[in-house]
């Protein structure tokens, strides 16, 4: 009896998330009107982390290089090591810590933005003045999630492969020819696709949640904190559990390996 509450309670929401999906879909039929929010959301989510996902990037990679060489010396295949960073970057690395950077810097401010305006009974001047709230708000912060986060999974993936080739080559021994004839062997067209679909994936689930979090505050100042904290867990919680969906559904690559 003590699970059925809390059950309960995550079936509500979950509820209530699905109507709050909707609804957004359904107000995405006016979105050219608000392409001008669409393109300031656009450089708040994606311009404006290209320095926190690339700083991220290096370390990452650099870490990829020097733990994956010092693995695979011990068999004397360190000459793989060009294609397993490509696999590993586009294929999972990429989308998901870019999801989790931009969810700890662009989802729980819009949280916290949209929760603030709704304690301070702004979103009920929008819908005073005939202006829908999810049209104005939400909207635009869902599309610009879809098109920036791929584009910078991408990004991530180019820069931490850039990391793990200097540290492998420049600090561990690796020949620069075999990294790089291992990585354009292995990382196929298959790879980017994997993390170009996670990326707009993730970039969907962060701005929906975070929007949804902020829509859902109550009360006082304590609630903006409430909504930012629901929205960071919940996110990384969302990316990891899709990831894994998407994982297991989309196809694998490795098309220009021939397997005697």
């Amino acid at each position: 009896m003590e699970l059925v509450e809390p059950l309960r309670k995550f079936i509500l929401i979950l509820g209530d998330f699905s109507l709050f999906m909707g609804e957004t879909f359904r107000c995405s039929a006016q979105f050219w009107r608000r392409r001008g929010l669409f393109l300031r959301q656009c450089e708040f989510i994606g311009v404006s982390s290209t320095g926190v996902v690339a700083v991220a990037a290096m370390f990452m990679g650099g870490v990829l290089g020097y733990q994956l060489y010092v693995s695979l010396h011990v068999f004397g295949a360190e000459g793989l090591l060009g294609g397993t960073v490509g696999v590993a970057l586009f294929r999972e690395l990429a989308p998901v810590m870019t999801a989790i950077m931009v969810t700890g810097r662009a989802g729980a401010a819009m949280a916290a933005e949209i929760a603030s305006m709704k304690i301070t009974e702004q979103i009920d001047a929008l819908e005073v003045m005939a202006v829908e709230p999810l049209e104005y708000l939400v909207v635009p912060r869902i599309w610009a999630g879809l098109l920036m986060l791929p584009l910078l999974s991408v990004f991530f993936a180019i820069v931490a492969s850039a990391a793990a080739g200097v540290v492998a080559c420049g600090v561990m021994g690796l020949d620069i020819p075999v990294f790089v004839d291992q990585y354009l062997k292995i990382t196929d067209p298959m790879e980017v696709a994997h993390c170009v679909i996670k990326g707009a994936v993730f970039g969907m689930a962060l701005t929906f949640v975070g929007c949804f979090c902020g829509f859902r505050a109550q009360g006082g100042a304590r609630s903006v904190g409430l909504a930012t904290r629901t929205t960071v867990v919940a996110t990384c919680l969302t990316i990891l559990f899709s990831d894994y969906l998407l994982t297991s559904l989309l196809p694998f690559g490795f098309s220009n390996l021939k397997v005697t």
